[in-house]
């Protein structure tokens, strides 16, 4: 599924470039194409984290309801027996959460996405041909044809 939705970003882009030549617009080419690789690396760094977090946790046996029953019910007891002895119920620091979340999310190619974005910008900014509407709109074509075409791929 990953690669369909690449070659589809891939055939994406390339209608923009085709379109952006013909109109002569060069400045809504860099912005673009500039937002559009920053965007894609991004997405893509997030995938790949976020995919082998999973596989590491599958892993490690950190599978469903697991993970959190140790944090919700730490002396694995049954309902019967929780009658008379009310266990001090140990609930997810917020570290630990954002931990959970950092593992998945930090990947080298992310952070170079958003290096590229931050870097990109400020290039056009300080060449003078920054266009707010064509970097915005280079920035949501990533997201928005994943959306759409993961929702068309799953009908």
């Amino acid at each position: 599924m990953l690669f369909k939705l690449i070659r589809i970003l891939i055939a994406v882009d390339i209608g923009i470039v085709v379109f952006c030549y013909l109109e002569d617009n060069l400045v809504w080419l860099y912005n673009t194409q500039i937002a559009f690789f920053s965007t894609s690396l991004i997405v893509l760094g997030s995938f790949i984290g976020y995919s082998n977090f999973v596989k590491t946790q599958i892993e490690n046996g950190n599978v469903g309801e697991d993970i959190l029953k140790k944090y919700e019910d730490p002396y694995d007891m049954d309902e019967e027996d929780k009658v008379d002895f009310k266990p001090k119920k140990r609930k997810l620091k917020w570290y630990e959460a954002l931990s959970f979340s950092f593992k998945g999310g930090f990947n080298l190619i992310r952070i170079l996405g958003y290096v590229a974005l931050i870097a990109g910008f400020f290039w056009l900014k300080n060449n003078g041909i920054f266009d707010t509407i064509s970097f915005l709109f280079g920035v949501s074509i990533v997201p928005a044809v994943s959306l759409i075409s993961l929702w068309l791929l799953r009908r």
